[in-house]
């Protein structure tokens, strides 16, 4: 089977997200350090000067595609009633590739000036609106306990599955995964 060139992208809108959605496919797999704007355009389809044209640096470009995932909202919108168990399932079953952060953000660690913008948008995008959701008394305790536990399920699902979790976690770990879950948001 012959490679089919990418069909080249003339609108600027969906260039810009097909940038973006390259950029957090390839820093999720590769890293930041080991990712290239080469890679990325080439994944994207588009001249490598659009990444200057719509993001002004690979820096900006990494902060803007991870701040496109870090999306509090589609937790703090859940129903504090079914929270555990619609929270358990978005963080296994996903909405796409795109829609989990983690591995975007553990493969950030190898840079220092990655990681400091990953630091920064984890508190102000995740952290701060879950604690402010969990409440006043123990907010960030809870933000933080529920960070903890969403990264090792994530991590130990996506990037080195368990058999007791995958492809579905063992009943009794489920249900106390929905218990903790849950536990935090009552």
């Amino acid at each position: 089977m012959a490679d089919i060139e990418p069909r080249p992208i003339k609108d600027a809108q969906r260039t810009r997200q097909a940038i973006l959605e390259a950029a957090q496919d390839a820093f999720s797999v590769r890293g930041y350090r080991d990712t290239g704007v080469r890679d990325i355009t080439a994944r994207a389809g588009v001249s490598m000067a659009l990444v200057n044209r719509y993001f002004g640096s690979k820096e900006k470009l990494f902060e803007e595609a991870l701040s496109d995932m870090l999306d509090a909202t589609r937790i703090i919108d859940i129903p504090r009633d079914r929270f555990g168990e619609v929270i358990l399932e978005l963080l296994l079953k996903g909405v796409g590739p795109r829609y989990i952060p983690l591995p975007m953000i553990m493969m950030a660690s190898g840079d220092s000036g990655a990681r400091a913008i990953t630091e920064r948008l984890l508190r102000q995008q995740v952290h701060e609106p879950l604690a402010r959701w969990f409440g006043p008394q123990e907010g960030s305790v809870r933000a933080t306990r529920f960070m903890i536990v969403s990264a090792g399920l994530t991590v130990y699902c996506r990037l080195y599955p368990l058999d007791t979790l995958v492809p579905e976690p063992d009943p009794a770990i489920r249900a106390w995964l929905v218990r903790e879950f849950q536990a935090l948001a009552d």
